[in-house]
C-alpha cells in the first residue's frame, strides 16, 4: 500500500448539487484525516454550484486539486419526476458522467456520495486486483437481487446487488467497454425506482468485485449488525472504513436517526460550513449534545483504538520531554 511518500495521486469523485456542498466539505475532511492533501485531485461532477461556494469548500483543502466538472442535461438524464424525494435528486446521476466526463488521464477513481464519512486510509483500494472486473462495490442489503435479476431478465450469476455509494472504478475499462453509457441508456429508457444505481446493476450484472462491507457501512448494518449471526457484518460495525449515511436518516437533520450521526458533526466542525448548517437546519446545542453522547456509547471499536493510540503516543511523548528536562536539569 502507497505511503504517505509515494508521489502518486489518488483521484476521488464526488456528484453533488449547491445544497450538498456543505456535506461534501465534512467528507472531505475525513479523508484529510489519512492522505496528506498534495497527493490528492477531487473530481467533482456538478450542476449550478457558484464560483464562491466552490472557493469556500477548496478552503478545506487547500493543498489539493479541485477539478469542477459541470454536468449538463445532455450528459446524463433527466431524473423521473415521480422518483422525486427530500433526500434523492438529479445530482446522484452525475456519477454516470465519468466516463465521459472525468480527465483523459483518470485511470482508477473512488466515487464517493457526498454523505460518508471516512475512517480509514482509503489509498489500500488503489493495489486491490479487480480480476478484470470494472468497478469494485459493496453488496446492499436493502434490494432483493433476485427480484432485480428477474425483473430485468438478468442470467444467473453468483454475485448480489451492489450499492452505488461507493464505487472503485477502474475507469480505463468502462471507458472501453462504454459502460457507464449503458447504464445512462437504461436510466433513460426505463426510469427505474432506483435509477442511477439500477442502471449500474443492469450494466455490471455479475460483473463486480465484491469488496468489504466495512467500506460501506449502510445505515441498517450499523442498526442491525450487533443482532446479526454473520460475523463479518458485526466486524464491519466494530472497524467501519466508511460509514454512508444512507437513506432520508442524514444527520445533519434534526429528525434523523443515526448511532454515529457525531461523526458527521466531527468532520463539519473542521470546515467553514458548521454554523451554515446549524442555522439552515436548526440543530441546537443541546441536540448536538445527544449526537455525541449516542455516539459515545456506539462508537466503533477502530475509533476508541486510535484514540487510544493517541493518547498513549502523547502520553510516550510527555514522558520522553519530562525525562530530558530532569536530565538536563
Amino acid at each position: 500500500m502507497p505511503d504517505n511518500r509515494d508521489p502518486m495521486r489518488y483521484d476521488i469523485a464526488f456528484g453533488l448539487d449547491a445544497e450538498y456542498v456543505p456535506h461534501l466539505a465534512a467528507t472531505i475532511a475525513s479523508i484529510l484525516r489519512h492522505i496528506p492533501e498534495s497527493q490528492l485531485r477531487f473530481l467533482i461532477l456538478h450542476a449550478g454550484v457558484p464560483v464562491e461556494r466552490r472557493l469556500t469548500l477548496q478552503r478545506v483543502a487547500p493543498q489539493a486539486l479541485f477539478v469542477w466538472i459541470e454536468v449538463s442535461s445532455t450528459d446524463v438524464p433527466t431524473y423521473p419526476e415521480r422518483l422525486h424525494v427530500k433526500h434523492v435528486n438529479r445530482a446522484t446521476l452525475f456519477r454516470l458522467g465519468l466516463e465521459k466526463l472525468a480527465p483523459a488521464d483518470t485511470k482508477r477513481v473512488l466515487y464517493l456520495d457526498s454523505d460518508v464519512i471516512v475512517l480509514r486510509d482509503p489509498r489500500e483500494l488503489w493495489s486491490l486486483d479487480l480480476g478484470g472486473s470494472p468497478i469494485a462495490a459493496v453488496a446492499d442489503p436493502d434490494v432483493d437481487p433476485n427480484m432485480f435479476k428477474q425483473r430485468w431478465r438478468l442470467p444467473e450469476c453468483k454475485l448480489e446487488y451492489f450499492n452505488a455509494g461507493v464505487l472503485f472504478v477502474d475507469l480505463e475499462r468502462v471507458r472501453a467497454e462504454r459502460l457507464f453509457a449503458v447504464a445512462i441508456d437504461f436510466v433513460a429508457r426505463e426510469q427505474p425506482w432506483l435509477s442511477d444505481q439500477d442502471g449500474l446493476n443492469y450494466a455490471l450484472w455479475g460483473r463486480w468485485h465484491p469488496l468489504q462491507v466495512t467500506w460501506n457501512v449502510l445505515r441498517r448494518v450499523a442498526l442491525d449488525a450487533a443482532g446479526d449471526a454473520r460475523s463479518h457484518l458485526r466486524e464491519a460495525v466494530r472497524n467501519p472504513a466508511i460509514v454512508h449515511y444512507s437513506g432520508s436518516q442524514k444527520p445533519w437533520l434534526p429528525d434523523g436517526y443515526h448511532p454515529w450521526a457525531w461523526l458527521y458533526w466531527q468532520s463539519l466542525s473542521r470546515t467553514p460550513f458548521r454554523d451554515e448548517v446549524v442555522r439552515e437546519y436548526g440543530i441546537s446545542r443541546l441536540q448536538r449534545l445527544r449526537l455525541w453522547l449516542r455516539w459515545l456509547r456506539r462508537r466503533p471499536a477502530g475509533e476508541i483504538a486510535q484514540r487510544e493510540r493517541r493518547h498513549r503516543k502523547l502520553l510516550s511523548a510527555c514522558n520522553s520531554t519530562c525525562s530530558n528536562d530532569r536530565n538536563t536539569a
